[in-house]
C-alpha cells in the first residue's frame, strides 16, 4: 500500500507532466481533467499504512508457539492472514508474556495476542477480535477425592498459577485472595503434580499443551467446576492509530465469512469439546 500523502504528490507531479504534454500536443484539454478527476477518486482508497506493526505473542500452543524455529499455531497462522489482507507488514516476536504484555500498552504500533478480554483490561488496549473462545474451569489430578462444585469449594483449596494470566485477575476479583503466583505455565504445571497445588484452572484450549510440560495428559486429570467463558483477542496499544484497529476488525469479520476463519479452527483446535458446564 502507497502512504497517502505519497499518493497525492505523484498523482500532482503525474498531472502536472501529462498536462505538460498535452499542451504541447494540442490534445483537448477536458481529456485532462478527466484522468485528474479519475486519480483523485482513486486516492482515498489508498488507505495510510502503518509502518511494520510490532506484534509480540508468547509460546502458548496450540495457539501460538515456535516450531522448526518458526512461529506457527492458529492465532499466528490468523495474523499472517490479516495482514496479507490489510496490506499492514507485520514482525511478530514471541517473548515472555510480562514484557509484550507491557509494551502493547506502552509503543505505537504495537500489539499483542492471544490476549483474553476480561473487564480490567478493557481500557488498556484497542480490541480486534474474538479470535476464538474457551472455557475456563477447574481440573483435579486423577485419583484426588476432592469435588469442586462452585467458587466457594475451589477457595478452600491451594491454587498455583502464572502470575498475569487473565484468569488470575479474574479469580481474584472473585475473592480468591490466596492464589500463589509464579512467573510460567511450567512452573505451575510441576506444582501441581508434585501435589504442592490441588487444583490446576486452565482453559479447552491449551489444556493438552498444558498438561503435557508435566508430562501429563488429559486421561490425568478430571474436569471440575467450570468458572469462566472468555475470547481470545488481538489487542494494539493505545498509541497506535486507531484505524489500524478498524481495518484488522473489519479484515477479521471478512476472513469469518469466506471460511478461513473455520478452517484454521478445525485444523488447529479440533480437540475442543462441546461446551459443557
Amino acid at each position: 500500500h502507497i502512504n497517502s500523502g505519497l499518493a497525492i504528490v505523484v498523482v500532482v507531479m503525474t498531472c502536472a507532466k501529462l498536462r505538460c504534454l498535452m499542451s504541447s500536443s494540442k490534445r483537448p484539454v477536458s481529456s485532462f481533467y478527466r484522468f485528474l478527476l479519475m486519480l483523485l477518486i482513486s486516492v482515498p482508497n489508498l488507505h495510510l499504512s502503518a509502518e511494520e506493526l510490532q506484534l509480540y505473542t508468547e509460546e502458548w500452543p496450540p495457539l501460538n508457539f515456535t516450531r522448526d524455529n518458526q512461529l506457527t499455531g492458529y492465532s499466528v497462522e490468523l495474523v499472517q492472514a490479516l495482514s496479507q489482507l490489510t496490506g499492514d507488514p507485520v514482525r511478530i516476536e514471541s517473548v515472555p508474556w510480562t514484557r509484550g504484555y507491557g509494551l502493547a500498552q506502552q509503543q505505537a504500533n504495537t500489539g499483542l495476542f492471544s490476549v483474553g478480554r476480561i473487564a480490567e483490561r478493557e481500557p488498556l488496549f484497542q480490541w480486534v477480535g474474538p479470535f476464538v473462545s474457551s472455557q475456563n474451569r477447574f481440573y483435579t489430578l486423577k485419583g484426588s477425592p476432592l469435588k469442586i462444585n462452585s467458587l466457594a469449594d475451589a477457595r478452600q483449596h491451594k491454587l498455583v498459577m502464572p502470575r498475569l494470566w487473565y484468569s488470575v485477575q479474574y479469580l481474584q476479583s472473585q475473592g480468591f485472595d490466596e492464589i500463589y503466583t509464579v512467573t510460567s505455565p511450567e512452573i505451575m504445571m510441576n506444582m501441581f503434580r508434585n501435589g504442592r497445588s490441588d487444583l490446576l484452572a486452565a482453559s479447552d484450549v491449551t489444556l493438552p499443551n498444558v498438561l503435557a510440560l508435566a508430562d501429563l495428559t488429559p486421561a490425568d486429570v478430571v474436569p471440575q467446576f467450570s468458572f469462566m467463558e472468555h475470547s481470545s483477542y488481538l489487542v494494539f496499544s493505545p498509541a497506535t492509530n486507531p484505524q489500524v484497529a478498524l481495518r484488522w476488525q473489519k479484515a477479521l469479520e471478512q476472513l469469518r465469512r469466506d471460511g478461513t476463519v473455520a478452517r484454521l479452527q478445525s485444523r488447529w483446535l479440533g480437540h475442543i469439546k462441546p461446551r459443557q458446564r
